[in-house]
């Protein structure tokens, strides 16, 4: 009896187990297959010489079974069929004699009822000869696969060594059939690929299977949305199997070498996912350094030109500010901000030095333009498609701010940016990218004086009223909101607050005298409306 511990191929190096058709095709056994008896792609794992009338206990799945016939006087031919059937046997090999020089009518009738292959082999060639082709064929194939093992050990080694990354290892994976690999994360983001990018619909599946755990630590099918199947390979990254890779070929269809390969190449996947995660933590709490020295302004002006020029921007030359923020989706949640890792490669993908940090609000983006004309407003849109959905559909917003002649104006930048980028997000089914340009407004005048200087302001013009709402339990402040909210109509205010017009009249005379500020005058009004936005936004 041979036993073969794994699926393998006559002489390939493919890993595809040996298959009926096959054993037809090896020299010098003279095997014959009776027609219309089954198929003869079916793998064989087996090979056993058996004479017992009941080989249902012994035949196993994938085995090939090999016998003289001499259990036919025991045994009727369609019972014996039978068991070898429900054993999942891969065929019948008939070794003819003297006194059988041809198969039984009655076998083959048989085999042909069942769907089971059956062969015969000519008299003169022993059993020994069949199982020596075989024990040949999966010693070749295990010197193969470690051939190849070995040369796709090289090429991954190569690849992480010289630098290419993630694309050298996934083009190692690709191997000369350039089969489409990509790798997924769990927010549907594909971090590289080689081959065809993977279309929308299967890049969710692989997301959603990643966020329910599906699979982990194993690969598993997946339908296309082209009707094909590709295999699913878990990839562990920094929060445990939060990656996958995504592989166009069916998991069914995967040899011992192939799966071998898949295996090496996952493995410097995490070692070149744990090196890039490392760097990146590097380069984000650099960037995070660099959004504290533009806020800081000119006294810190020289670290800030050092810090950008680490990062490939010249401080001298015209840059953008960018600000991704996200609108809250009523009944869906909030769509996530983007990773800043994927923002600085997106710019860089198009030849542009950026740097890009995140404050938990929002994700800024420094970005170098190739002149002071560039038009910043058209790298936000290209940006925010590249994110998110478009609009009406909850996505990303970006806030564009006038351009930087140098690392000089980029705090003037930033705040125009922030502006807009909050303009944009209270516009929930507004556009995508809002430049301060369209909007400008009065908190860009707030922005510009220190939180300490704004919170005095305020309390110099509303002090007395807001004493007087938390001894009195009054609502003069609600009130003075809501008649400005409608546009001074006093009636409208009356109705939103549900009180009688007379009675809003009585409380904005007594916010008046308490606060000395008369609301028919333009500037007490100004003064009366910035004090109450700044106790609104910062409470």
């Amino acid at each position: 009896m041979i036993f073969y511990d794994q699926p393998s191929a006559a002489g390939q190096a493919d890993g595809t187990p040996v298959r009926l058709c096959d054993l037809l095709a090896l020299p010098g056994l003279g095997l014959q297959a009776l027609p219309g008896t089954g198929d003869l792609d079916r793998p064989v794992r087996w090979a056993h010489v058996t004479e017992l009338p009941d080989p249902g206990t012994y035949a196993g799945p994938g085995e090939l079974v090999l016998t003289n016939g001499l259990w036919r006087e025991q045994q009727e031919d369609a019972a014996y069929v039978a068991r070898l059937v429900d054993a999942g046997a891969a065929g019948l090999v008939l070794g003819l004699r003297e006194t059988v020089p041809a198969v039984p009518p009655g076998l083959v009738a048989a085999c042909r009822a069942a769907g089971l292959p059956l062969l015969q082999l000519p008299v003169e060639v022993p059993f020994t000869a069949v199982t020596r082709a075989l024990a040949g064929a999966q010693a070749e194939q295990r010197q193969r696969q470690l051939l190849d093992a070995l040369r796709h050990s090289s090429a991954l080694t190569r690849a992480v060594s010289a630098g290419d990354g993630l694309r050298g290892v996934l083009a190692v994976l690709a191997g000369p059939a350039r089969t489409q690999v990509a790798l997924v994360d769990g927010l549907g983001t594909v971090l590289d690929h080689v081959g065809p990018p993977p279309a929308e619909p299967d890049v969710r599946a692989v997301a959603e299977g990643i966020a329910a755990g599906e699979g982990a630590q194993a690969e598993h099918p997946l339908r296309l949305a082209s009707g094909a199947e590709a295999t699913v390979i878990p990839v562990r990254g920094v929060a445990g199997f939060d990656l996958a890779v995504l592989y166009g070929r069916p998991v069914s269809e995967l040899g011992t070498a192939e799966r071998l390969v898949l295996e090496q190449g996952v493995r410097f996947l995490t070692v070149e996912l744990a090196h890039r995660q490392a760097l990146r933590a590097i380069e984000m709490r650099f960037a995070g350094e660099i959004l504290d020295m533009v806020q800081s302004g000119p006294h810190r002006a020289g670290e800030l030109a050092a810090r950008l020029r680490s990062f490939g921007l010249n401080p001298d030359s015209a840059l953008a500010v960018l600000c991704v923020t996200v609108p809250d989706s009523p009944g869906r949640g909030t769509w996530p901000l983007p990773d800043t890792a994927a923002v600085t490669d997106h710019f860089l993908a198009r030849g542009l030095a950026s740097v890009a940090t995140g404050s938990g609000q929002d994700v800024v983006a420094v970005v170098g333009l190739p002149g002071a004309d560039a038009d910043p407003s058209a790298l936000a849109e290209d940006l925010a498609a590249a994110l998110g959905p478009t609009p009406p559909a909850p996505g990303p917003r970006v806030g564009v701010g006038r351009v930087a002649a140098g690392h000089q104006e980029l705090r003037r930048a930033l705040l125009q940016a922030r502006e807009a980028a909050r303009v944009a997000r209270s516009r929930r089914r507004g556009p995508r990218v809002v430049s301060f340009a369209d909007v400008g407004s009065y908190r860009l005048l707030l922005a510009l004086v220190d939180r300490r200087t704004r919170r005095d302001f305020a309390d110099a013009v509303l002090g007395p009223a807001v004493e007087y709402d938390r001894t009195h339990n009054s609502e003069l402040l609600h009130s003075l909101d809501a008649f400005l909210a409608s546009g001074m109509k006093w009636g409208q205010a009356a109705d939103s607050l549900h009180i009688h017009v007379n009675t809003l009249r009585n409380r904005l005379a007594k916010l008046e005298t308490l606060t000395g500020r008369d609301l028919g005058c333009a500037e007490d009004l100004a003064d009366v409306f910035l004090a109450l936005r700044v106790r609104d936004e910062e409470g």
